[in-house]
């Protein structure tokens, strides 16, 4: 197996390139994160669980998506079992547990997302 070598001149222009990173960086402004505390939307979210095999594990995801905007979403992992169907068990606990609507009355709908095939 080859080891990977990178010529002297070429590690330090690397270095210097982060070294120097904070002067060409700006601050992004701070409306740019406010998503993160702005979860009012959260409220009217419907939840869809998610069962994905990764790593020789399912894994169990949970998206939270907003019933009348469906592009405004987060995506969680919950757990990882090593049974597809301990898995989709527990993925049906924890969207219910998880639903602000235990009825599950709030969908999404496919035809919000206006996707145009031409």
């Amino acid at each position: 197996m080859d080891q990977f070598h990178l010529d002297p001149n070429s590690y330090n222009e690397l270095l210097n390139l982060l070294n120097n990173q904070h002067f060409t960086e700006v601050p992004a402004p701070s409306g740019d994160m406010e998503f993160l505390s702005d979860d009012w939307w959260l409220r009217d979210t419907a939840v869809i669980e998610n069962i994905v095999r990764r790593d020789g594990m399912w894994e169990i995801h949970l998206v939270f998506a907003h019933y009348t905007q469906p592009q405004k979403l987060i995506k969680r992992v919950i757990s990882r079992h090593t049974s597809k169907d301990k898995a989709e068990l527990n993925a049906w606990y924890m969207r219910r547990l998880a639903a602000k609507d235990q009825r599950g009355t709030l969908r999404v709908n496919l035809d919000d997302f206006k996707i145009c095939n031409s």
